[in-house]
């Protein structure tokens, strides 16, 4: 029974140090990166132990609740998971029990990580057994086990529980049965105290792009930067790229040329070295960046026209202003169309001609051409006022040559009704310097009155003598330029000259109103003596200088009407008293005082 119980523990104790070294060598290969590596571990808490044994008389020793257990492991600088571990731990009955303690050394691998760590430990040692009743004993002892912590910080854990299995054996003095050997399980829980520091964050580095997006044609810049880096070390840089042409490839930084470059997504990688490292002493880096084609954008036209607005037949230049917003383009050419009129012109100005185009709005279409065959529009309004209208001849008041009651009547004198239409037609003509008047007479069917004496006697030209009179009244009494006035002679009236109204412009050759009229010889035809009353202006004359004054005018051919008629009343009267011979001389003297 013996044998074979102790051929189990022997089995139990091989396996956990076989265990026990594939762990140490697992850690010698690789060592976990991670925050927590500490230098030294220590622990401390409480310890349950099931002793599992008999000391003397085959007493079974029962389980101990009363314990501590303390150990220290120092982590291995090559492999900063596996350390030296030593331990101890006591277990107390008290007096009336048997007391257990522990003293043992060994190997221990923990898997650190920043939360929990889970450990496998073996060792070997001495046992301390002490009856109540003999002398204590040291036995050999050895075993194995494990555990798991909770890491709370770098420097603190919990050890929630520890499982140990230990092997002994205790001789007892008297026995009756059972076995020396001890197949002890221990229990313990507590604090774990971290010192030192082996954790060496891994070698990491970051590249970045300047800008990280490019027209082709344009150059990035890329940085790459390393962390965790021994700043007394030497750092290689080594770049990379699938985009464009690095100008060096073993600087910090770097310039990447993308001309030829498609339009695409592209990265620059870096790996960066610490060439005194032995393991792990480089990092690597990507920086992405984006080409984007050069950009073909047409062409930013404006035009305008100067001026805007003329009139048909004028001209009208058109200004186009052009300009490309992508590096290195230029407008190459301008070419203008219009909705009416003709435009010339090739550059940056045409001349719109609007001879033929009809009123209204015409729009020119200027279309710019930059140096790679894009093109841009823009439009321009030019408004086309009609031709206005010919000024026309216009009819005034006409003026009446007829016979009005209390009034003396000859058939070519302006009279005071006619003066006063005249004077309407002067201040006219004073308010619109650059316009004219043209008076036209008329006798159709009337009587001409006969002038002179003898071979000299003519009948008078009416109508003429009517326009030339009236004129006369203008320029003498109203002082109008007499180069403003124009007389003629019309046909299909009688008794009547009329006024029209000749404003700057006006074409009197082709005024229908002036159609069927001639214009009058004024060196033939002159104004007569009487052509209007006079206004007085001197004082009156007795009644015997009133006959002298009258025989003068007889004498010398007077035209006033009034002397006329009296000559001719008196030498009617004398004609009936004194016979045909009197009559005859009185029509002779009326014909010798009639003026011309």
């Amino acid at each position: 029974m013996s044998s074979r119980i102790g051929v189990v523990p022997t089995r139990l104790i091989a396996a956990s140090i076989a265990l026990a070294f594939a762990l140490c060598l697992l850690g010698v290969l690789a060592t976990a990166q991670t925050d927590i590596q500490p230098k030294d571990e220590v622990f401390g808490g409480y310890s349950w132990l099931h002793p599992n044994g008999h000391v003397d008389f085959g007493y079974r020793v029962e389980d101990i609740p009363v314990g501590f257990d303390v150990s220290n492991v120092y982590y291995l600088p090559a492999a900063h998971n596996l350390g030296v571990l030593f331990d101890g731990s006591g277990h107390f009955h008290g007096s009336e029990d048997t007391d257990v303690g522990y003293l043992l050394g060994g190997l221990q691998y923990k898997w650190h990580t920043d939360t929990f760590s889970p450990f496998v430990r073996a060792f070997v040692g001495v046992a301390r057994i002490s009856p109540p009743t003999y002398i204590d004993e040291w036995q050999v002892a050895a075993g194995g086990g494990g555990g798991f912590d909770l890491n709370i910080t770098h420097r603190f854990a919990l050890r929630l529980a520890q499982v140990d299995y230990i092997y002994s054996n205790y001789h007892a003095k008297v026995t009756f049965f059972g076995s020396p050997q001890w197949n002890s399980i221990r229990l313990a829980a507590g604090i774990v105290v971290n010192l030192g520091d082996y954790y060496a964050p891994a070698l990491a580095a970051t590249c970045s792009a300047q800008p990280t997006e490019v027209i082709e044609g344009e150059p990035i810049t890329v940085t790459a930067t390393g962390a965790n880096f021994n700043p007394k070390h030497t750092v290689t840089y080594a770049w990379t790229t699938n985009g464009g042409k690095l100008d060096m490839a073993n600087a910090q930084s770097a310039k990447i040329d993308t001309t030829g470059v498609a339009a695409g997504a592209y990265t620059a990688n870096a790996t960066l070295t610490d060439a005194k490292m032995r393991k792990m002493n480089s990092a690597t880096c990507a920086a992405p960046f984006t080409v984007k084609a050069k950009p073909m954008n047409p062409p930013q036209v404006s035009c305008s026209a100067n001026p805007t607005t003329v009139t048909a037949g004028g001209p009208s230049t058109i200004t186009a202003t052009a300009t490309s917003q992508d590096a290195g383009v230029t407008i190459s050419s301008y070419s203008y169309t219009t909705t009416a009129g003709t435009v010339s012109g090739t550059g940056t100005s045409a001349t719109l001609d609007t001879t033929g185009a009809p009123a209204g709005t015409i729009t020119v279409t200027v279309t710019a051409t930059d140096s790679r065959g894009l093109t841009a529009n823009c439009t321009a309004s030019v408004t086309v006022e009609g031709v206005p209208a010919a000024p026309q001849v216009s009819a005034r008041t006409p003026i009446q040559f007829i016979p009005r009651p209390k009034q003396k009547y000859i058939p070519w004198r302006v009279d005071n009704e006619a003066k006063a239409i005249l004077d309407d037609d002067a201040s006219a003509l004073k308010n619109e310097p650059n316009a004219k008047l043209v008076i036209v007479g008329y006798a159709d069917g009337e009587p001409q009155p006969t002038m002179g004496t003898g071979k000299k006697r003519h009948k008078m030209d009416l109508a003429p003598q009517r326009a030339v009179n009236a004129k006369a009244y203008l320029v003498q009494q109203q002082g109008i330029d007499p180069g403003r006035i124009e007389v003629r002679k019309g046909t299909g009236k009688d008794h009547d000259a009329d006024i029209f109204w000749v404003p700057q412009g006006a074409d009197t050759a082709t005024a229908p109103l002036l159609q069927g009229t001639t214009p009058v010889d004024e060196s033939v035809v002159t104004p007569s003596e009487n052509a209007y009353p006079k206004p007085k202006t001197a004082a009156p004359m007795h009644h015997h200088k009133k006959a002298a004054a009258a025989g003068a005018a007889e004498t010398t051919g007077d035209a006033v009407a009034e002397g006329a008629e009296a000559t001719g009343k008196a030498v009617k009267k004398g004609a009936k008293k004194t016979g045909h011979a009197v009559k005859k001389g009185a029509e002779e003297t009326k014909d010798a005082v009639t003026p011309h």
